[in-house]
């Protein structure tokens, strides 16, 4: 949804005077564009590149073949804390049926094969040298809702993106509301538009993430 540049003009432009004369359709426009409290082409352009992320994500995913987002969500626990596996190795396919587990400290190695084994993903790594190799068990039913599984965290991860730009750009609205004197009503419409931007993709990501899980099904 785009903003009303109409509305925009009214609410804005009309209050704007020089030399106690109305601006001219031009310059009225200028600041209204200017003056605008948020910037709902700006706003979905972050939601839609969120929602770009997960679609490319599910549509390099194949049922039964290697597949490194799988491993997205595994989380390697190191001194106290818990640090998702893609901020400590490389993951690259190494062959239709197997995935290769780079570590980027190779003494971390051993605790990367570990939690591999350990998340619940049906997959049984080795250790290669310093790298380990994660073979991927072709397609079955139990393999299947795992990764239907691992795709709504996926989504899960991309709404949260999407509502907390959402957020942002709500608490700018409320602050550019409040130093500006904006009535309630127009507030509310702003607000309407941000929330229609927001379901829009929210609603998309639901979309993606149906028709993929009906596809591996």
């Amino acid at each position: 949804m785009r903003f009303d540049t109409q509305r925009q003009r009214r609410t804005y432009g009309s209050k704007k005077k020089s030399g106690g004369k109305q601006l001219a359709a031009e310059e009225i426009e200028h600041e209204s564009l200017d003056d605008a409290p948020v910037d709902i082409d700006k706003t979905e352009k972050h939601m839609q590149t969120r929602v770009d992320r997960f679609a490319s994500e599910l549509q390099a995913t194949r049922v039964g073949r290697a597949n490194p987002a799988i491993l997205d969500h595994v989380r390697i626990k190191l001194k106290g804390s818990s640090v998702p596996l893609p901020e400590l190795a490389l993951v690259t396919v190494k062959d239709a049926q197997n995935l290769l587990v780079i570590p980027n400290d190779p003494e971390e190695r051993s605790v990367i094969e570990t939690a591999i084994r350990n998340a619940d993903l049906g997959l049984n790594p080795r250790a290669d040298k310093n790298a380990v190799v994660v073979p991927v068990p072709k397609s079955t039913k139990e393999s299947r809702e795992r990764l239907i599984k691992s795709l709504g965290l996926s989504a899960e991860q991309a709404r949260v993106h999407v509502r907390k730009v959402r957020q942002d750009a709500m608490k700018h609205l409320k602050n550019s509301a409040k130093s500006s004197g904006m009535d309630k009503s127009t507030l509310r419409s702003w607000e309407k538009d941000v929330q229609a931007a927001t379901d829009k993709h929210i609603d998309r990501i639901e979309q993606l993430l149906k028709a993929k899980s009906l596809e591996i099904r």
